[in-house]
Parts: C-alpha cells; structure tokens; sequence
C-alpha cells in the first residue's frame, strides 16, 4: 500500500478539468499532508480564483514559474513522494524538477475517483 506521507501540487489547468474541483481537491486533503496549487498564470489571477472557489490548499506557487514553485514547496514541504497533476500541455515541465512525479489529471482523476469535466459535442444536423 502506498505511502500518504505525500505532496500534491496541482495545476490550475488540471482543476479546470475536474466537474467538482473543490470536493477532489477536499478528497485530497484527507489523503495527502500537503495540497496545493501551481499555474503560469499571474500570481494576481490564481489568488483571486483559489479564494473565490474557496479551494483549500496549504500553498500556491506565487510569483514564479511551475518549476521554480515545484522546487520551492519541495524544499519546504518534506514528505516521502511529491506528485504534479497537470494536463499534457505542461507535463514537461515537471521532467526537469528533481523528486517530482508527473500524473495526468485523467490518470489522477481515475485513481482517486474524481470526475472529469465532460464536453458534449454538438451535432451540426440538430434544428
């Protein structure tokens, strides 16, 4: 069985894609020591939508790059595994940052019995 002495990062990007981000991000909190959110976007933007989602989370990445955030929770937060939920788009980015693991949000959202947002396809031949 695997360890829950973990740290979560999660993207922004990634939560986008959950149908209830919010209650994953609770799920998570009840199985890892430490969740937090990670974007590219301004530090400004993540704040204001971390707190209007009232998404719980013991850190964001502030004004910095996913890998320079990725390393500064990792140097803070000391736990045995550090994971990074992100989409396709940015999973590169964790490649490049020691002790990191990379989980796609499909792969994570699986694993842990989140919901994924889902997109209906509009049919072209409908009134």
């Amino acid at each position: 069985m695997p360890s829950n002495d973990l740290t979560l990062a999660i993207s922004l990007t990634a939560i986008d894609e959950l149908a209830r981000p919010k209650a994953a991000l609770e799920d998570a909190t009840t199985w890892a020591k430490h969740v937090g959110i990670v974007s590219s976007e301004p530090s400004y933007i993540e704040r204001w939508r971390v707190r209007e989602a009232e998404y719980p989370q013991d850190f964001l990445s502030g004004p910095r790059t996913i890998e320079e955030a990725l390393v500064s929770v990792r140097n803070h937060f000391k736990t045995e595994r550090y994971v990074f939920v992100g989409t396709d788009e940015i999973s590169e980015v964790v490649k490049g940052v020691p002790d990191w693991t990379y989980r796609s949000v499909t792969d994570a959202a699986m694993a842990a019995d989140w919901q994924l947002v889902t997109f209906f396809s509009t049919d072209d031949d409908w009134p």
